[in-house]
Order: structure tokens, then sequence, then C-alpha cells
């Protein structure tokens, strides 16, 4: 195994996941506005149905008021009996007698009517309060993961820039140099592994003898078209110098 390459590899791994966890950053508000978007729209349903609760029960209100009004109503009507003179005017006043009782009776049948749909619907939301409740508490607390896991995310940051510097330090001048280059050049991205001889980041073909040469692993080698340092993952020893020095991460950030 070739030492220089080796930390090349290393570099690179740390600056995948560096990258991986910026993006990870960038996508905490969205998962935060998602979250709450989401408890928004369930909270709507709850503040939509308890103001149809609430209509209803105004409209029960307004309903037992109109009976009310219509049986005074019919009161009046039955004390002009006494004053009616002409057969005329007590068949006038029957009719109008018999208006407000059918009034009366439409009304009492919305009421019972309404009664009813109150009842269901104050089951509804009371149940809705309750996961309104509910999903609020979770809500918070999904809210402060995410809040951690943000903070999180820098700590983890820093402490792969820190390893980067030290991984640096190890590099040869030359090396260091040009691998500083095409990270800024290539997006960040300085190594690629080169799988059945074509390089896995520009996914050009390498010339036969090139890549043969490359599974010697004699030397540090450059893909001919993207110009980025190249390895073989069939020698496992880069593989695993990668995910060990990532794996530091996880532990030393724990």
């Amino acid at each position: 195994m070739n030492e220089q390459l080796k930390y090349l590899i290393q570099l690179q791994a740390l600056e995948n996941k560096k990258k991986a966890l910026l993006k990870e950053k960038e996508e905490v508000p969205k998962k935060k506005a998602s979250k709450e978007k989401e408890f928004n729209e369930f909270e709507a349903q709850y503040i939509m149905k308890k103001a149809e609760l609430d209509n209803l029960r105004k409209l029960h209100r307004e309903l037992e008021q109109q009976v009310s009004q219509l049986e005074q109503k019919l009161r009046r009507s039955r004390e002009k009996e006494r004053e009616v003179k002409t057969n005329k005017e007590y068949r006038a006043l029957l009719r109008e007698q018999e208006d407000l009782k059918h009034e009366i009776v439409e009304r009492e049948d919305r009421i019972l009517e309404c009664m009813e749909k109150i009842e269901t619907l104050s089951k509804e939301v009371r149940q809705l309060e309750k996961d309104v409740d509910k999903k609020r508490s979770e809500l918070k607390s999904e809210l402060e993961r995410l809040d951690r896991e943000f903070s999180e995310i820098d700590g983890k940051v820093e402490l792969l820039e820190e390893m980067q510097i030290r991984v640096k330090e190890k590099l040869e001048p030359q090396y260091k140099k040009r691998c500083e280059f095409l990270m800024v050049r290539q997006g960040g991205v300085a190594v690629a592994p080169v799988e059945k001889g074509i390089c896995k980041v520009c996914h050009v073909s390498l010339p036969p003898q090139q890549f043969i040469e490359l599974q010697k692993d004699k030397s540090i080698m450059n893909c001919p078209h993207c110009h980025r340092f190249i390895y073989w993952p069939g020698h496992s020893e880069y593989v695993e110098a990668a995910d060990e020095i990532v794996q530091k991460i996880t532990v030393n950030a724990g």
C-alpha cells in the first residue's frame, strides 16, 4: 500500500463525509418546515371542525329562540279568539295559528337534527383536540431533536476539518498542493476509485495498460481524463483506511 495514496484517499473520505453532513445540515430547516406544515394542516382540520361545531351551537340557540318567539305569537293569537267578532276573522286567526304551529314543528325538527349533529361533532372535536395536543407535543420533541442534530453537525464538521488538517500534514508538498487544487477545481472530489477500468467519477475508461499498472499499486496515478488521483478498490487496505478514519468521527463525536 502506498502511504501517500492512503492519505489522499483518507482526505477524500473525510471531504465526502463533510459534504454529506453539510447537505444534512441544509435539510434540517426543510425538515422542520415540513413537520410544522404537517402539524398546521392537521390543526387546521381541528379548527374547521371546531368552527363548524360553534356554528351549529349558534344555530341551535337561534332556532330555540325562534321557537320561543313563535310560541309567544301562538299564545297571543289564541288570546285574540275572545275578541273575534266575525267568522271571517275567526278563520283567519285559525289559519294564522296553523301556520305558527307548522313553523314551530319545522324548527323543532331542525333543532333535533341540529342536536344530533352537535353530539356527533362534539365527539369528533374532543378526539381531534386530544390528537392535536399529542401532535403538538410530538412536534416540539421533533423540532428539539432536529435542533440538536443541527448543532451536532457543526461539531462533527469541525472535527472533520481538524482531521483533514492532520492528514494533510502527512502529505508530501506536491501531493498536498495537487490535492487542494483538484478539490477546488473538481467540485470537492480529488480522488476517484477505478472499477473495471472505469473512473467512477468522470466515467471514462482508462487505457488498459494504465489500469494494469494501477492494480500493481507501484505509484500514484491520475485519471487521464479528469486528472483526479485514482486507486483500485481491489486493494482492500485503501478502502479499510477510508472507512476507519470516517468511523473515528462517530466515535469522537459521540
